[in-house]
Formats: structure tokens, C-alpha cells, sequence
């Protein structure tokens, strides 16, 4: 029986936290990359490295996990890079990886995002097999910070990965949201941030 590492995963049943990934989506990626095998992940945007813990614990010590952000991150594991600076500065050779199984995008700023996405892409390290995860995509049930805004589905609280998701999707991805409905959500859960997964579609043979 397989035993899964995930004593890194300790936020209350709430999950009521505003800038590092809930559990329950951290466990969707977790899965996701077990699910996959996947060996090499890159993330922009790492505040304190909560979502670096999952990553690394996921990929194992065979795998390798970047962040990349303006200030500094603490490294969590011996099988985790951090890059400090712009991260449409860095060109391949400040990867040491030769391609992504894994993009994480959540610094809430689209034009390094959507550059970044296109710059890996035209030097091989973002391929067809590449998944692209987007984190802040769903709305919140109300006003949970004074910025966001109002749509019919609900509140917008981070727009950048919303307009990411809608325009990767016309480049030709197919994309999942792992969105919860506002009245699924009380006191028990007061929202979910939202995960948007795409990846480009091979049409299978049969």
C-alpha cells in the first residue's frame, strides 16, 4: 500500500487563507503529478514556498521544482531551485531541466505570465505534453478583498489568471476549470480560490 507524503499539507478545515494555495487544490496537483509521473515543475510566484513543499513532495527526489519570483524564497528541499529575479530575464540555460512537465503561474501579472508561456514554448521547454495550471480562476461566493468585482457568477478576485486561462484557451489549449459553486461554500468553507488546468490535446488512436 502506498503510503503519500503529505504531513506538508496542514492548513485548518476552513482553508481560509488569501495568498498561498488551499490544501484541497494543493491535493489536485499533488495527484495530478503523481498521476502523470511527472519529474519537472516550474512555478512563478512562491511567497513563503507552501506550494513548492507540495510540488517537491510530489515529484520526489528523482524530480527537480523551480520557483522563480522578484524577492526571495526560501528553498524547501534539496530537490528545489530558487531563481531570484525576472522571469522574462532568464533565458533556458537558467533551467536545469531541458523541458516542463509542469507550469504553475500565480504572480498575478499577465504580461510576465503570458510572456513566459510563449518564451518556454519557442525554446522547447513548453511542448505538447506540457500541462499549465492557473491558480486564483474561480470567484468568490462575496467581497472577500476591496478590490474585487462582481460578475454573475460571482466575485472576481484575481482577474490576471481568468483573462490567462480564456486566452490560452484560444491559442488552441484545452482547459479544465476545477471551479466550486458559490452556494457550496458557508461558513464551513468560506470560498475556493479555483484551479484552471490546460494541456494541448492529442487526438487518440483507436
Amino acid at each position: 500500500m502506498v503510503s503519500y507524503p503529505l504531513a506538508h499539507l496542514t492548513q485548518d478545515e476552513r482553508q481560509e487563507v488569501s495568498g498561498p494555495i488551499q490544501d484541497d487544490e494543493a491535493l489536485v496537483l499533488f495527484a495530478l503529478i503523481r498521476c502523470m509521473r511527472m519529474r519537472a515543475v516550474v512555478e512563478i510566484g512562491g511567497l513563503a514556498g507552501y506550494s513548492a513543499r507540495n510540488f517537491c513532495a510530489a515529484v520526489g527526489p528523482e524530480g527537480t521544482v523551480i520557483t522563480i519570483d522578484l524577492v526571495d524564497v526560501p528553498r524547501v528541499a534539496e530537490n528545489h531551485v530558487v531563481l531570484q529575479g525576472d522571469a522574462l530575464a532568464l533565458d533556458a540555460s537558467a533551467y536545469p531541466v531541458d523541458r516542463f512537465d509542469l507550469i504553475f503561474l500565480d504572480c498575478h501579472d499577465y504580461a510576465t505570465e503570458w510572456g513566459f508561456v510563449n518564451k518556454l514554448t519557442a525554446a522547447g521547454l513548453i511542448d505538447d505534453d506540457t500541462v499549465i495550471a492557473l491558480h486564483d480562476t474561480n470567484v468568490h461566493p462575496y467581497q472577500s478583498v476591496p478590490w474585487a468585482y462582481q460578475v454573475p457568477e460571482g466575485w472576481v478576485h484575481c482577474p490576471v489568471e481568468r483573462q490567462l486561462a480564456n486566452d490560452l484557451q484560444r491559442a488552441g489549449y484545452d482547459a479544465v476549470c476545477l471551479h466550486s459553486r458559490p452556494d457550496r461554500h458557508g461558513p464551513e468553507m468560506p470560498y475556493r480560490h479555483g484551479l484552471t488546468i490546460l494541456k494541448k490535446f492529442h487526438r487518440l488512436g483507436v
